[in-house]
């Protein structure tokens, strides 16, 4: 990140200097944005994964210092999204995270035009220019609950910890917060219409300092040397989902991949499953089939020699191994959104209180020269 916003700064110091010497008209000028954000994480498959496009407004502020420096206040709102089950990979369709949240963002920019930018009088209507700034933005990543009954409530994943953060097993895992900063730059194009109204095009790279945007960091809370998980004890529901708690429930979903993927390879007639256990698991809820496996999982003992109960064993470490085992949960450094919009924006060169102060000085010399 360092690099590009030396970059950045290298690029736009001829321009910031040669405007200390042409700044020609300064205006303000105020606008909208509209367009589609997106982001860059675990749960993508790149930072322009077109699954997961979402709409974005802006409104903001410019005050244009001269023809080559800008500095712009905004405000936008639009929305992120992922899911392991759009991945070519099939380690991550395993792992079978998805989430939702919502994006607020507030940043101060600074706008290079590369070419000068000054419809005053039609001089120059045209240029690209490059920006870099500091950002605010709020997010709150949330998913689907896995319970059937509840299908389609949106949960909100920051409380449940589904890392272990907060928890005394992980003193250095505090919860995220869900205000953070990023640092918007992108590229972009003006051009004006009219004297007055100008319209752009912009693609805003936001490298953040978090990797929770979509709930995914590190670990599973388990213990790296050991596998023994360190999950909450408290059952979502006695004597139902293997008396897992809702931590567990919302931070491993391979589960439920797992029962899908059994039964459509019974359906197909998969030769290396167990004609036994596939007849077994057929119509099982997750509920069932958590209750079914737990006890094998935590006491692999239980299951006896050549019985559907070992193939059912030996089939979930075989997910599980594939996934890339019980700790990894995510293999990503910080996660990245992007917001590329069209804009229009309208300047009061002539108008409003910057032209009302001129006319009424004009004003003025004109009265003043009759006494």
């Amino acid at each position: 990140m360092k690099r590009i916003l030396l970059i950045i700064a290298v690029v736009c110091a001829p321009f910031l200097t040669k405007a200390q010497f042409n700044w020609g008209h300064n205006y303000v000028e105020v606008g909208v944005g509209g367009g589609v954000m997106n982001y860059s994480g675990e749960l993508t498959n790149s930072i322009f994964d077109f699954k997961h496009i979402h709409f974005g407004g802006a409104l903001f502020g410019r005050y244009n210092v001269g023809q080559f420096l800008s500095v712009r206040l905004q405000l936008a709102l639009g929305s992120i999204s992922g899911s392991d089950a759009d991945s070519p990979d099939f380690r991550n369709r395993i792992r079978n995270l998805s989430f939702n949240s919502h994006l607020f963002e507030g940043a101060l920019i600074v706008e290079a035009n590369l070419m000068g930018f000054q419809p005053r009088g039609h001089e120059k209507m045209f240029s690209p220019y490059i920006f870099a700034g500091i950002g605010v933005f709020n997010f709150n990543p949330s998913t689907t609950h896995f319970d059937p009954n509840l299908d389609q409530q949106r949960v909100f994943l920051q409380a449940i910890n589904t890392e272990g953060q907060g928890s005394s097993t992980f003193a250095n895992r505090t919860p995220y917060a869900k205000t953070q900063i990023s640092i918007p730059m992108g590229i972009g194009i003006k051009y004006a219409v009219s004297s007055n109204i100008s319209i752009g095009f912009e693609v805003g790279f936001r490298p953040t300092f978090t990797d929770y945007l979509d709930d995914v960091g590190q670990t599973y809370p388990v213990n790296a040397l050991t596998g023994e998980p360190f999950y909450d004890q408290t059952p979502y529901l006695a004597g139902q989902y293997g008396n897992k708690s809702t931590q567990e429930l919302f931070a491993d979903k391979s589960y439920s991949f797992i029962l899908e993927d059994l039964k459509a390879r019974g359906l197909v007639g998969d030769p290396n499953l167990n004609t036994e256990l596939a007849t077994h698991i057929e119509g099982m809820s997750l509920s069932e089939f958590l209750n079914y496996i737990t006890p094998y999982i935590d006491n692999p003992n239980n299951a006896a020699s050549g019985s559907k109960d070992e193939a059912a064993l030996s089939e979930y470490n075989s997910y599980i191994n594939a996934r890339g085992g019980n700790l990894v949960r995510g293999d990503k450094l910080n996660d990245w959104y992007v917001f590329t919009m069209i804009t229009v924006s309208y300047n009061f060169i002539e108008n409003g209180l910057v032209g009302f102060r001129k006319r009424r000085k004009r004003k003025a010399g004109c009265k003043s020269s009759q006494f």
